[in-house]
């Protein structure tokens, strides 16, 4: 298996310049990417989805492993720098193109391990969670700061929308922390691998609902639950819904929990449904 360093020179070497505004920093630590792996827990033959593959470090070992990978590269010249090394693999495929406008749901697998791309990061973990348990697990590596995010607890000022969608039906966990330095070029942050699992249950029809919600009351983050609902659905009556959800009336969307967004969603549900409302995130 080539070394994440002898990859990175091999790229180089073909005249490739990262690219800042694509989040393009490639991993040079081979011990990284060994955890990255176990994190995985592959079995052999296993079909795993990559998003931003990059010059191929990490997807070279999932291959090793056994893995069958589809691997989404937006990058041309990276595609074709992929194509020359792995090209004569039968159990890789490639897809060129955008993560964020290709149907990746139609792909097979149903396990994502991957390197995100640094600007695609949240956006597409909104979108994974919004297919409802596709994706059952996830080992990822992401910004230390989106780490802290998905792992906040409630009232913590890195507790977000985010954290409320992806936890309402995800374990997640931070396997470690990985230095900045460990990249080339070398980015401003550290990052973390993360562990993300489905536990379910499905939320179904209640889905829409909920995420309307979080994302009405998450807008406005200084004011009080009753009045971000109150300016993004009027005519309702926030705070006895509130009060039947068994949430205080003064409580702020940072303040809830997952279970708290769902019974609130549960007493609500008719109502909004009914509404022609689209918050804008």
């Amino acid at each position: 298996m080539k070394s994440c360093v002898s990859l990175y020179r091999m790229l180089r070497e073909k005249g490739f310049s990262p690219s800042k505004k694509l989040g393009q920093n490639f991993l040079v630590d081979d011990n990284i990417r060994e955890i990255i792996l176990k994190a995985s827990r592959l079995a052999p033959g296993e079909k795993i989805l990559e998003v931003g593959p990059g010059n191929g470090a990490l997807t070279v070992g999932l291959l090793t492993r056994g893995a069958e990978v589809w691997a989404v590269e937006k990058d041309t010249q990276l595609c074709r720098f992929l194509r020359e090394l792995l090209g004569n693999h039968s159990t890789f495929h490639l897809i060129e193109g955008d993560a964020m406008k290709i149907p990746l749901e139609n792909l097979p697998p149903e396990k994502l391990v991957a390197n995100l791309p640094y600007n695609i990061t949240s956006p597409l973990l909104y979108r994974l969670w919004e297919k409802e348990g596709r994706y059952q697990k996830m080992a990822i590596m992401v910004q230390w700061e989106v780490a802290q995010r998905l792992t906040a607890l409630p009232g913590t000022k890195d507790y977000s929308l985010l954290t409320v969608l992806l936890t309402s039906t995800h374990e997640v966990k931070v396997v470690h922390r990985v230095s900045r330095h460990c990249f080339r070029p070398v980015p401003e942050v550290d990052s973390a691998i993360v562990k993300i699992q489905w536990r379910g249950p499905a939320m179904g029809p209640l889905k829409e609902t909920y995420k309307i919600l979080a994302e009405a009351g998450f807008q406005h983050r200084r004011k009080t639950l009753a009045n971000s609902l109150k300016k993004a659905i009027p005519g309702k009556d926030w705070e006895e819904l509130l009060k039947k959800a068994g949430i205080p009336p003064k409580a702020r969307a940072q303040e809830l929990s997952p279970e708290e967004w769902i019974a609130l969603a549960r007493e609500a549900n008719s109502l909004v449904r009914s509404s022609r409302f689209k918050v804008q995130r």
